[in-house]
């Protein structure tokens, strides 16, 4: 079988580095050392579990950027924990700005973080299968027309109920352990759930999304930006907030 392009797996783990180090930094500044550790923590060590889970125990996947440990790449782990704290900072500030109900909000956040970062996985997912960062090891329901590495076909539902899942499960017990209401405190500049953090968070999810819109167009297959629409949605009202 041969190997994924040594440069392409550098880009990519280059840019989860890059990109984590950013996510990081929005992070201190939105809400301090302690919820930054708790939330970095949490948004790494879960889908730790989730990966080894589907690669060594279900043996579901192969994973094929480097470097990586048993089987599980720090591209992919990284990029979990970008996408997971950038879609809860976009998420808290659309929120704040819609609800007004402080319960309410605290209910729907972690499963509308949910779902907004599986809709971008709708159109990421296939882009990875394409580029051949990873490989299924058996054909999929979903983009049934782009093949893998391997031979195999599509994505498997499975892995957009683990999306579901482990972001939930992430926005959840960030919730439980740090109780706070992040986005019913007294909003300052640049403070989660601000217009301001909702918008700087956008941007840190442009990197993901603008080069699979690109992969899409340039695929001609426009159904995927379709699919991704709740999160195209949150990104430009996220940006688009004063």
């Amino acid at each position: 079988m041969a190997k994924l392009d040594h440069r392409l797996s550098k880009v990519v783990t280059a840019h989860a580095i890059v990109m984590a180090g950013v996510s990081a930094a929005h992070s201190l500044r939105a809400r301090g050392l302690r919820r930054t550790l708790l939330l970095a923590t949490l948004g790494n060590a879960i889908p730790v579990v989730g990966e080894h889970l589907a690669v060594n125990v279900l043996a579901l996947l192969r994973h094929r950027t480097e470097p990586q440990l048993k089987g599980v790449p720090l591209a992919v782990v990284l990029g979990w924990y970008n996408v997971a704290y950038g879609t809860l900072a976009v998420m808290e500030s659309i929120m704040n700005r819609a609800d007004p109900n402080k319960d309410q909000r605290g209910r729907t956040l972690s499963p509308g973080t949910a779902l907004v970062a599986t809709s971008l996985d709708l159109l990421v997912d296939p882009v990875g299968l394409d580029l051949g960062l990873w490989e299924w090891s058996r054909d999929g329901a979903y983009a049934t027309e782009i093949e893998g590495p391997n031979g195999k076909h599509g994505v498997p539902v499975l892995n957009f109920v683990g999306w579901l899942g482990l972001i939930t499960s992430v926005t959840l017990a960030y919730q439980h352990l740090d109780p706070v209401d992040e986005i019913a405190r007294p909003l300052r500049s640049g403070v989660a759930g601000s217009p301001e953090a909702g918008r700087t968070a956008a941007f840190l999810l442009l990197p993901y999304y603008l080069p699979a819109v690109v992969w899409a167009l340039k695929r001609r297959r426009p159904k995927y930006l379709l699919y991704s629409a709740p999160f195209s949605v949150a990104l430009w009202t996220a940006l688009g907030s004063r």
